[in-house]
């Protein structure tokens, strides 16, 4: 077996590779790996009953797809285009953290949507809108946030009547039913 020489190992090794590199490309690439995982979670979410629907599916399809991407046509010897890709992946996984427990518990009842979108949710005491692909909580203390707060408290009060309502006709129903036969 014939030695190669290092000089000639440098000229093959796509754009000269070194470990830090490497390194950052790894880091990369598990951080796309996570990325992708959102994605996933998100579009089950965006078909799911109380998802936002086929639009926003189709949304976080194009960005897996522009991740897979990045996958494929990122080399390790680029490192604007390296940092800027785990700087996107980072976010779309940041972002997450504040939407997965939103989600979670408009799922379970514990949360209150004012539109089906989820726009603005009551939750744990606290309002939360949202702005592009996370939420953010309403802060009491500042006026004009104040003000919207208590707009949202007057709607979610109208929904729980509306709600009401709603059931009340019902349960007289099954309650008058339930007389007539046992007499």
């Amino acid at each position: 077996m014939t030695a190669t020489s290092e000089s000639l190992l440098d000229e093959i090794r796509p754009g000269g590779w070194d470990e830090l590199a490497a390194g950052a490309f790894d880091t990369l690439l598990a951080a796309m790996d996570q990325a992708q995982r959102v994605c996933t979670a998100r579009m089950e979410h965006a078909g799911s009953r109380l998802g936002p629907g086929e639009r926003e599916r189709r949304r976080w399809l194009s960005v897996s797809r522009r991740i897979t991407g990045w996958r494929t046509s990122i080399r390790p010897d680029d490192h604007e285009a390296i940092e800027a890709a785990h700087a996107y992946c980072a976010q779309v996984v940041d972002d997450y953290a504040t939407v997965r427990p939103l989600h979670e518990a408009l799922a379970d009842g514990r949360a209150l949507s004012l539109t089906p979108e989820g726009a603005a949710i009551s939750f744990e005491d606290r309002w939360w809108i949202a702005r592009g692909d996370r939420y953010v909580p309403l802060d009491p203390a500042d006026t004009d946030q104040a003000a919207l707060i208590a707009a949202f408290e007057r709607q979610a009060a109208e929904l729980n009547r509306l709600a009401q309502t709603d059931t009340e006709p019902d349960v007289a129903a099954r309650q008058g039913s339930s007389e007539d036969g046992e007499r």
